[in-house]
């Protein structure tokens, strides 16, 4: 129903407006009246009025000049002006003010609803015109998100040039040029991916540098940037923790999220999302609802169901992030394929046997020791190659090889890293309480770069850094909690929380319960 307003100083042609249309049985509701335009806008203003029926002369403030001010403040507003005088200049201005139907009296029932009827027809087909406006900018806006997910998406499998990205990348108004990336993969653990993703969305508008887009209906993948390679990486794991706290405090959902490697250049991203996905893969039913980066993996131990992946992993990462508990499995898989007759080939043995030999001595000698010494093997490769002519006797070597390479990897570690490990746990024990303390600021002073320092921490101590200091303040706060009076509040600032909510998700999800029901 449209809403109709009438001014008129003569009281005889309002009333006869008001109470000689039959309002009820039409598209129309009369929902008020005044004697001048003075007296009409304050209530014109309440009632917001579809359609304005204003006479021309009135006191105080004539119909053109109410018209005018009505138009200014309500542009949607149909005007239809009543008028005694059959004059040009009348209408003429009337017209410029955007007046809709002009009038002379006297003034029939008919002939208003008939001028009512031909304004509400003007409202209807403006009213549709505009649905039609909002539908075509959803569907461009949802084009060109679709159109930018494809594009990223792209970007990401490799199937864009560097050149062609940053080209392409204009149209997205998306920005590319950066020195380094890194992929976050995270993994929706619900059927809320658009919840999930209206609250990533929320957590990273802040950073300019983040680019975001769903790859299918559980994940959603972010490109971070950055100029200083360490920041990048601290970046996205504190971006990663910002998201999880966020997607289990506003929603159901749970999340895995996984980061794959820093990398440099724009193709750089490809190798990233790789990373990610190795991550996946390896931790497949292990650490749900945690957040796991590439650097992460050689803590993370190796069980049957991850031998699909092992397959795919080169040694000489193997070597790097890996362990002896994993030995037997990766090298299950390594051999799984080889028929009996492809080890009866001389030259087939001679490669498999030269390519772990090789790595395995490449391996040791970057760690600083004597592969001939290390594997006594490397000295006689042509009597081995004669010696060994099954399945079997090749896994035996290949066994014995890499335990003796991970023999000399872990001494070299106790012997290396113990007084570093030290240092940055003592450093983390006084410094916990500083909100600003952070990978970097620990590997400087231990003066190690961060990503060194990062996988030298997990593999030492089992946890990631950013584990290892969050235990270290829940468990201050845990002895504050129970040895003063202090407030929830205060002790968030004194382990070094700005956020006494996000203190509170922290202490429960490490110990289960909140700090009020801690104490008791």
């Amino acid at each position: 129903m449209l809403k109709v307003f009438i001014v008129e100083d003569e009281i005889i042609v309002r009333e006869g407006i008001r109470d000689n249309i039959n309002w009820e049985y039409t598209d129309f509701t009369f929902c008020g009246e005044a004697p001048d335009g003075e007296s009409a806008l304050p209530l014109i203003q309440e009632l917001k009025p579809d359609i304005l029926i204003t006479d021309i002369r009135m006191p105080f403030m004539d119909g053109l000049q109410l018209s005018r001010i009505a138009k200014k403040n309500m542009p949607w507003i149909k005007i239809i002006i009543l008028s005694g005088h059959d004059e040009f200049e009348f209408a003429k201005e009337a017209i410029s003010i955007g007046v809709n139907e002009y009038i002379l009296k006297p003034i029939s029932p008919q002939n208003l609803l008939k001028s009512l009827n031909k304004v509400a027809g003007q409202i209807s087909e403006e009213k549709k015109l505009k649905e039609d406006v909002e539908n075509l900018k959803m569907q461009l806006i949802s084009d060109e998100i679709f159109l930018r997910e494809k594009f990223l998406l792209g970007l990401s499998l490799g199937q864009i040039s560097a050149s062609q990205a940053i080209e392409q990348s204009k149209r997205y108004h998306i920005n590319l040029i950066s020195k380094y990336f890194m992929v976050m993969l995270i993994e929706v653990e619900s059927n809320e991916l658009l919840k999930v993703e209206a609250l990533v969305t929320e957590v990273i508008s802040y950073n300019s540098g983040i680019l975001h887009f769903k790859r299918s209906t559980t994940e959603i993948i972010l490109i971070l940037k950055g100029e200083q390679e360490e920041e990048l990486k601290e970046n996205g794991y504190l971006t990663a923790q910002l998201i999880q706290y966020r997607v289990e405090k506003g929603s159901e959902s749970s999340l895995s999220i996984y980061l794959g490697r820093v990398q440099e250049r724009i193709q750089g991203i490809v190798q990233s999302l790789q990373d990610s996905y190795a991550v996946k893969n390896q931790t497949f039913g292990l650490n749900s609802h945690k957040i796991i980066g590439f650097d992460d993996l050689s803590m993370i131990p190796i069980n049957r169901e991850t031998l699909s992946t092992l397959a795919k992993m080169p040694l000489d990462d193997f070597l790097q992030y890996g362990g002896k508990a994993g030995i037997n499995a990766y090298l299950e898989e390594y051999l799984k394929s080889i028929s009996e007759s492809a080890v009866s080939s001389k030259l087939f043995i001679t490669y498999m046997v030269m390519d772990v030999l090789i790595t395995a001595a490449k391996f040791i000698n970057g760690l600083g020791g004597d592969a001939h010494k290390i594997i006594p093997e490397i000295k006689d490769i042509d009597v081995i190659i004669a010696q060994y002519t099954s399945v079997e006797e090749l896994s035996e070597l290949l066994n014995r090889v890499l335990n003796q390479t991970f023999d000399y990897k872990e001494s070299k570690k106790q012997s290396k890293y113990v007084d570093i490990l030290d240092k940055a746990k003592s450093y983390i024990h006084s410094h916990y309480s500083d909100p600003d303390i952070s990978l970097i600021s620990t590997s400087n002073h231990v003066h190690l770069s961060s990503n060194h320092f990062s996988t030298i921490f997990s593999q030492e101590t089992g946890e990631t850094f950013i584990e290892y200091l969050t235990k270290t303040r829940i468990k201050k706060a845990m002895e504050l909690l129970k040895t003063t009076n202090q407030k929830s509040r205060e002790i968030a600032y004194a382990v070094g929380y700005n956020d006494p909510h996000y203190f509170s998700y922290m202490f429960k999800k490490a110990t289960g319960t909140t700090p009020k029901e801690y104490r008791g």
